[in-house]
């Protein structure tokens, strides 16, 4: 029997040498299976695992304070977080928007009564002015303005740019809520540029200034 087995081994190492490179190419995909799940963690960048942020989860009027049920969370991706965007809704529970905000917007501090830049920037000089109460719901902290007021040399009509600091009612606890200054208007606290002020504030007591939001 054992010369039988001899005369049978080079068969078997022909067999073998032929089905190396198949066995090789086998192992080969088993070990390449084995390690894709760890390599394709490794190269997702970290901002596509993304950012929880607070949106709104239903139309939102700005004359009503904020419930659990207005807000919900939603994960993005880390570049598109806006500044200041807040990852709790507890954080703006009972607190207002400065506009009407449709369902889905993200909610960061432009987006409410009090938030944004406060104060006026280099150069620049706070003033109150009157808007008209159809343009209240357009109005918030950061809205961009355009005061037009009279030349005080030519009389012609020049046009002011000026930024809103906060909407208020005028009240003495100085409340940054959309209320008017009289039937027909919206009390503003406005930034313009500090050469400008002197002139605006002479128009306006002459009753001569319009407001209007620009884009």
């Amino acid at each position: 029997m054992l010369p039988r087995i001899r005369a049978r081994l080079p068969l078997w190492r022909r067999a073998l040498r032929r089905r190396r490179r198949l066995l090789l190419l086998l192992l080969a995909a088993a070990l390449t299976a084995t390690a894709l799940p760890g390599i394709a963690a490794a190269v997702v960048p970290p901002g596509a695992r993304g950012t929880e942020v607070v949106v709104a989860a239903r139309d939102l009027d700005p004359a009503q304070p904020l419930t659990s049920a207005d807000l919900t969370t939603v994960r993005v991706a880390d570049q598109l977080v806006p500044p200041g965007a807040v990852s709790d809704p507890a954080a703006l529970l009972g607190s207002r928007t400065a506009l009407a905000i449709p369902a889905g917007t993200t909610l960061h501090p432009a987006l409410m009564r009090g938030g944004g830049d406060a104060g006026p920037g280099s150069g620049e000089a706070l003033m109150v002015v009157d808007a008209p109460a159809a343009l209240a719901a357009h109005l918030a902290t950061g809205t961009t303005l355009e005061i037009l007021a009279p030349d005080p040399e030519s009389g012609l009509a020049r046009r002011v740019p000026a930024r809103v600091v906060e909407v208020t009612d005028g009240s003495p606890g100085g409340a940054a809520i959309a209320g008017a200054a009289d039937a027909g208007t919206v009390e503003l606290l406005v930034a313009v540029g500090r050469e400008e002020s002197d002139d605006l504030a002479a128009a306006q007591r002459g009753g001569w200034l319009t407001v209007s939001v620009v884009g």
